[in-house]
């Protein structure tokens, strides 16, 4: 990868709906050479889809939050049923495997408190495969992007 190719990357991060011949204006080359270059990184891997950003509040998702889970078991089967669960809530955007004191990392939108809490309580504990959990309710945002880091190799 080289840096027109980090650069088609950078302006795809900050709007990927851009027509390869507006891409093409910004990196000087021909929207065929940048409609090419995007196939590759496509076909790579590097370019894994385009999708559109929404806006929670404009959704009316109005809670987000952070919760630590800490497992009761470890039991191949206790761990495939929660990650089958959690794989199929849709308000889980992001969960993670960790070190520390917790095993996963989830964050989590809601329209309000009480979706939030029904969320914890029926699909997330009593199942028994949760020991506990820990929750971070976002109270501002400071930052968020969807952009990686694009530094030289």
């Amino acid at each position: 990868m080289d840096e027109i190719d980090r650069n088609i990357l950078a302006q795809l991060q900050m709007d990927s709906g851009r027509s390869h011949a507006d891409l093409a204006e910004v990196v000087h080359l021909s929207a065929s050479q940048v409609s090419r270059r995007i196939s590759r990184l496509q076909a790579e891997g590097v370019i894994r889809g385009q999708v559109a950003l929404l806006d929670e509040q404009a959704l009316g998702l109005q809670v987000e939050a952070f919760v630590a889970v800490a497992m009761a078991s470890y039991a191949p089967d206790a761990v495939r049923a929660f990650h089958d669960r959690i794989s199929a809530l849709e308000e889980v955007l992001d969960c993670c495997a960790t070190t520390g004191a917790s095993d996963y990392l989830l964050r989590v939108v809601a329209r309000d408190l009480r979706a939030y809490s029904r969320l914890m309580n029926e699909e997330i504990l009593g199942h028994g495969d949760v020991a506990s959990v820990r929750s971070s309710v976002v109270l501002d945002r400071i930052k968020r992007t969807t952009a990686l880091p694009l530094g030289g190799p």
